[in-house]
């Protein structure tokens, strides 16, 4: 309860103790007391909105270990589902808990205050699942908690998600986390055609050694059995209308850094992406997103990818340094902005046997052998970036153009290193201008 009495040495008390209050007019009396009214409720606003939540520790039994070697998911999950029927925040102890494959059922109208609190995966998984899942949710909130996984012991085909949402879900917001060890997506986000996920930030987050197994290209290694696409990219988001993924980093994942399939109007932005076993900066058919400030570092394929339909899309102000094959791989796109970026010494691994496998290019345009979108690859503008390349590489920057290729320009780049070659080659290989590249050499 918050007294209405005026506090010692308070504004009243102190006009009081100068003599000054019984000199005050009627009216300047009464625009005081108004004003100190006002003071007065909204603090206890404040003290109102601080105490609206709710303790897991409320519905844990007495004397519950704090070490994660024993499951309250029941206990927890009438928690979430009270917190949800309130309104109110729920609050997790800083402590270690156990959860299997099943996790806990997100719903609509939930804050999860989860700073402090590791949730251990147990070890004993056989089957897919999710720590926190939701299907056609709305106003969701995860902020801080770390999601830790087994997968040096999971068998093939577990994959386990730390983050899952399906459905018409709409207004989620994940921030702070940490997610580790799991054998599939940190943050995976799951729309349809007909069912676009809308309105997403995912902020300051940390995935590090997740997703499923995915082989090289040319390795020669099977992909993980049981485990499907969905499962490659620390973060996956398929068809999501409106996202922000800002401040974040993905770090050794064994399949891609990232995957954002069918996606549009979004931001990715000041991440860092870097060791992943193959991709690092993935778009799929995505329309209308712009990748700015990322640092994506030594990834074990394509540093960045733009491909399959994607459209007007913008990649500037970015550092794409060391990747196994291009540093931008983008065929089969209609609007494509690349600017001011940095491409440093990409295409380490040696090119295939086939025409599709020369990849060793900083920057490769062409038209992928499999396209399931039909799309052409035209309206492209690489312009203002910096390209360092190496001996070893076929070029600076490769053009493949087809006949469906169309207005590809290529100017003001600065090409510096061993090899500063920009290759034009096709049959529409007039489409594509290349003026004003500095250190330009045929």
């Amino acid at each position: 309860m918050v007294s209405l009495q005026p506090q010692p040495g308070g504004p009243s008390q102190q006009i009081q103790r100068s003599g000054s209050w019984g000199r005050l007019s009627q009216s300047r009396r009464a625009m005081f007391v108004l004003r100190f009214a006002t003071l007065v409720l909204a603090a206890a606003n404040t003290s109102s909105i601080a105490q609206a939540e709710i303790s897991v520790a409320d519905f844990l039994p007495e004397g519950h270990v704090r070490d994660g070697s024993v499951s309250y998911q029941s206990e927890i999950q009438q928690a979430v589902d009270a917190a949800a029927q309130a309104g109110e925040t729920l609050r997790f102890p800083a402590i270690s808990y156990l959860v299997d494959h099943r996790g806990w059922q997100l719903r609509s109208h939930l804050t999860l205050e989860m700073h402090g609190a590791t949730f251990a995966v147990s070890e004993t998984c056989d089957q897919d699942g999710a720590v926190f899942r939701g299907e056609g949710i709305t106003d969701v909130t995860l902020r801080g908690g770390r999601i830790v996984g087994r997968n040096d012991v999971w068998k093939d085909g577990v994959n386990i998600r730390g983050v899952m949402i399906a459905g018409q879900s709409q207004r989620i917001r994940i921030r702070g986390a940490v997610f580790q060890n799991l054998s599939s997506n940190g943050i995976g986000l799951f729309g349809t055609p007909k069912q676009s996920i809308r309105d997403v930030w995912i902020e300051d987050v940390v995935v590090e050694n997740c997703c499923k197994r995915y082989p090289d290209y040319l390795s020669g290694e099977k992909p993980e059995a049981g485990s499907v696409r969905e499962d490659q990219g620390d973060v996956a988001l398929y068809y999501v209308d409106g996202f922000v993924v800002r401040g974040c980093r993905f770090e050794r994942s064994r399949s891609d850094g990232t995957h954002f399939y069918k996606s549009r109007n979004g931001q990715i932005t000041d991440n860092r992406i870097f060791r992943a076993k193959m991709g690092g900066y993935f778009l799929e058919g995505c329309e209308d997103v712009v990748g700015r400030g990322n640092v994506i570092l030594e990834n074990g394929s394509r540093g960045t990818t733009i491909e399959r339909g994607s459209k007007n899309c913008v990649f500037t102000g970015n550092v794409v340094r060391r990747s196994g094959r291009e540093g931008l791989w983008a065929p089969d796109c209609v609007g494509l902005v690349v600017t001011g970026n940095v491409f440093d010494q990409n295409g380490r691994k040696p090119n295939g046997p086939q025409r599709r496998h020369i990849w060793n290019a900083n920057i490769t345009i062409n038209e992928a052998s499999r396209d399931p979108s039909s799309s052409p690859t035209q309206n492209y503008l690489i312009s203002n970036n910096l390209i360092r390349s190496t001996a070893g590489q076929i070029a600076a920057i490769r053009v493949d153009a087809v006949a469906e290729t169309d207005s590809i320009v290529i100017q003001n780049n600065s090409l510096v290193g061993e090899n500063r070659k920009i290759v034009v080659e096709g049959p529409a290989h007039a489409e594509v201008i290349v003026v004003g590249n500095q250190g330009r050499q045929d």
